[in-house]
């Protein structure tokens, strides 16, 4: 019985497709520049995030300093006397 390690198998079989193989001169450029294109939009679309976030807070922040701020408006007596108790 004649048994063949599988190890064996299967470097013959890698380097049979390995010489099979052709390779682009190009493809390691072409891969960079494409990763590179990735890397700069993903770090465009997190700083417009950010910039984003930070001006929602600033308004919101802001609103709410200007809206605690503002004096209390008069009563509305409607024409009626109001009354005022000072007790000593």
């Amino acid at each position: 019985m004649n048994v063949r390690n599988p190890e064996d198998e299967l470097r013959e079989t890698l380097e049979a497709l390995a010489t099979s193989v052709v390779a682009s001169p190009d493809a390691y450029a072409k891969a960079r520049s494409e990763w590179q294109r990735r890397e700069r939009r993903r770090r465009l679309i997190m700083l417009v995030l950010a910039l984003v976030i930070v001006a929602v807070a600033d308004i919101v922040g802001l609103w709410a300093l200007n809206s605690l701020s503002a004096p209390p408006p008069p009563p509305d007596s409607g024409g009626q006397r109001v009354e005022i108790v000072i007790q000593p």
